[in-house]
């Protein structure tokens, strides 16, 4: 409900940010300025505006611009941040590329709220000028919560439907059919009609699949061949800032990240189960005794990144992740713990997902 809410104000504040009011800092009441101080500390101010009767704060935290929205008493109502498609969670972006082909993204936002209900929210549009814009929002493990975009189903049949010469000419024969037949208001039934084009000509289309194929600066690819000259990338990621690369290292999977110069920054190693330490596994046996390892990584750190983290210590950990089975349920609870370099338990890591253990 307070995503029904919520978004209808900021639609409105959408559509009415062309007739913001700039403010100098002495228009600000001090009430908003202090609600400000209390919300956010380590900001940039980029400038006041007043809109839709509420104050808006223009700030910049990491190189990420928000809009911070307070009432004339200094309440916080909700922030949002600008984003990139590519920094949308994967869950997001791919049920967006598999549900919506000939859709594009027009503008993609991560909310906070003042409820703590946070959430990510797109406005999606077919390709083309002068489309229908829709809105689509996500709770922030990814899940699609609210929408009044088309049904998926019926945007792939449009889709293949579209990609098929045949099928146009035939539906737009329909359209002008039906156009004739005026107060009766005859649904169109897309399923037959693409099912009846098929038959005078075989359409094999399939919906595109989540492509994660990101584009690599040279800097990260040179220092990855000068690093490894006889390893071969299987698969690159683009994580925030940083790429990480996924390759053999003597027969085992590892991972490489990366900063967009080519600094390294850690190396992520699986490790064959005859080579688990037995402090951990057997820690294990005792905390989770019906858990299984599904998973079980080293990580290092570069020496030389070492040195230019100052705020915290970075040292060689392991990433466990467990599975034990739910009584009475089908699903499965996945434990992810960590441990630091002797092999003293950490904790839990963090987890989205919906069964993750709870802390003890």
């Amino acid at each position: 409900m307070k995503h029904f809410i919520l978004t209808a104000i900021l639609i409105g504040a959408t559509l009415s940010s062309f007739a913001q009011q700039k403010l100098r800092k002495s228009e600000v009441p001090q009430e908003v300025r202090m609600g400000l101080e209390n919300t956010y500390t380590d900001y940039k101010l980029e400038g006041w505006y007043f809109e839709t009767g509420q104050y808006v704060a223009n700030i910049n935290i990491d190189n990420n611009t928000g809009r911070v929205f307070f009432t004339p008493t200094g309440n916080w109502q909700y922030t949002i941040f600008e984003i990139k498609q590519q920094e949308l969670p994967t869950l997001v972006d791919n049920y967006f590329i598999k549900n919506y082909p000939g859709y594009r993204i027009k503008q993609s936002q991560y909310i906070e709220d003042m409820s703590g209900d946070n959430y990510y929210r797109l406005i999606i549009a077919m390709k083309g000028i002068a489309q229908t814009e829709y809105e689509m929002i996500f709770d922030t493990r990814g899940k699609l919560t609210k929408t009044n975009a088309p049904d998926p189903d019926y945007v792939k049949k449009d889709y293949i439907a579209r990609l098929n010469p045949e099928a146009i000419e035939y539906r737009q024969k329909k359209m002008a059919e039906r156009e004739g037949i005026e107060g009766e208001g005859i649904s169109i039934d897309y399923e037959k009609d693409v099912a009846e084009t098929k038959k005078s000509k075989k359409v094999d289309v399939k919906t595109p699949d989540a492509v994660d194929v990101p584009k690599i600066p040279d800097e990260v690819t040179s220092a990855f061949k000068k690093k490894f000259p006889r390893a071969e990338v299987k698969q690159w990621k683009q994580e925030g800032e940083n790429y990480r690369a996924t390759y053999d290292r003597r027969g085992l999977e590892a991972e490489l990240l990366m900063q967009k110069d080519g600094t390294f920054i850690s190396t992520t190693t699986n490790m064959e189960k005859a080579r688990y330490p037995r402090l951990i596994t057997k820690d294990l046996a005792l905390r989770y005794p019906k858990a299984k390892i599904e998973k079980f990584q080293k990580i290092d750190f570069d020496s030389k990144y070492k040195k230019t983290v100052t705020d915290k210590k970075l040292e060689t950990y392991y990433y466990i992740e467990l599975t034990e089975k739910i009584k009475g349920r089908d699903d499965k609870k996945r434990i992810k713990v960590t441990y630091d370099k002797s092999f003293k338990f950490q904790g839990l890591a963090g987890s989205d997902d919906e069964y993750a253990e709870d802390e003890e």
